[in-house]
């Protein structure tokens, strides 16, 4: 961007799980004072954001306020020159300042910041120069543990495993229960059978217990989020489900222990209808996540052709840089074998760049002095 002032923010956004989730987003977000322009992807479950001047904190807490959650992320830093109590607090503070930055704490003994902000709105570079402002050195932390992106994939495959364990749990108290209040309807002599071994009302209480289990354990993730939805006037998916499952549940828990209060031949329970609707949706969701799960793979292996680091060239000397401290304007060496670490335009030389990943043509295409390249590209010659 030409202006200073803008700033574009790409949060991974979990807990939607249809368009009108997106709406929802999307709606909070551009209601936050500063953002531009707002676009949420539901695939990706990620939004990308534009501010002018505003917060991005502010941007979380509207994202939080609709309903969904942002994901976060806890960094260690090795932090250099500090001396003494008064360092601390500088450093601090000036981490603290940084757009993004939710809490900064820092260890004087083992020279270490720990900072907490959004996920893909701080960039090393920008906690640095605050840091390098207040008049002392940050590093880069050492690669040990899971970067971003694999902490992101954690998290999606903790959702799809919860949601598999859901189902599987849903599905074996629901089966029972719908094979034989459906089988008393399809199935010759089943209903007398029931009548018969189990009793009427004892049916009706064993199905109350499967029907309640099924909702307030597996089914509890609905309540949760659909409860406060409808709370706030704003009824989602998740609304949807509860009122659906709960009706059923309601009527037919009355119709069970007090039948006189419903009109004459109405008392019929519905406990199959709450269980089903419950594990029914909830299927749904561990499909759709794992589909998001294989979308958000494919755009991770995608996005791992960037290189890491760049081969810059400052005060005449040549150096790898990571490829966070990248700046706009700086001149950047790319070696015949190599990827073209960000996008820019060529200043100084030729060569053919194989552009397969970005436009599936397998011949390489001719860059020359003016050209416009792309990360992520192979300089073949």
């Amino acid at each position: 961007m030409s202006d200073a002032s803008l700033k574009v923010l790409d949060l991974p956004v979990l807990g939607m799980t249809c368009a009108s989730c997106v709406g929802r987003v999307e709606k909070a977000v551009r209601a936050v004072p500063g953002v531009t322009e707002a676009s949420v992807n539901l695939a990706a479950e990620r939004a990308h954001v534009v501010l002018d001047g505003g917060s991005p904190a502010a941007v979380a807490a509207a994202i939080r306020s609709a309903g969904y959650e942002p994901m976060e992320e806890e960094v260690g830093y090795p932090v250099r020159e500090m001396t003494c109590a008064s360092c601390v607090g500088r450093v601090e503070k000036a981490l603290a300042a940084v757009p993004g930055v939710l809490s900064a704490s820092v260890n004087l003994a083992t020279e270490r910041a720990t900072v907490r902000f959004l996920s893909g709105a701080v960039a090393f570079r920008d906690l640095a120069a605050a840091v390098q402002q207040a008049g002392y050195v940050l590093e880069q932390p050492e690669q040990t543990g899971l970067d971003a992106a694999d902490r992101e994939q954690a998290a999606r495959a903790a959702e799809i495993r919860n949601l598999g364990r859901a189902v599987l749990i849903a599905g074996g108290a629901t089966l029972p229960l719908f094979v034989l209040e459906m089988g008393s309807h399809f199935v010759p002599g089943m209903h007398h059978w029931l009548e018969q071994t189990i009793g009427t009302q004892n049916w009706r209480i064993i199905s109350l217990v499967l029907a309640s289990f099924v909702l307030f354990v597996p089914g509890l993730i609905f309540f949760r989020k659909g409860v406060p939805a409808l709370l706030r006037r704003a009824p989602d998916m998740n609304s949807l489900v509860v009122l659906g499952a709960s009706a059923a549940w309601a009527f037919s828990t009355v119709a069970t222990f007090a039948p006189a209060l419903l009109p004459s031949g109405t008392a019929n329970v519905y406990f199959e209808a709450a269980a089903v609707i419950v594990t029914l949706i909830l299927v749904g969701r561990w499909i759709e996540a794992r589909a998001k799960g294989q979308t958000s793979q494919a755009i991770r292996r995608l996005m791992s052709m960037q290189a890491k680091t760049a081969r810059i060239v400052r005060d005449g000397v040549e150096q790898d840089v990571s490829i966070d401290t990248v700046q706009a304007g700086d001149i950047i060496v790319v070696r015949p074998g190599e990827r073209v670490p960000v996008d820019g335009v060529v200043t100084e030389g030729s060569s053919y760049l194989d552009e397969s990943m970005l436009t599936g043509e397998p011949i390489p295409v001719e860059k020359t002095a003016g050209a416009k390249v792309v990360g992520g590209t192979l300089n073949t010659t």
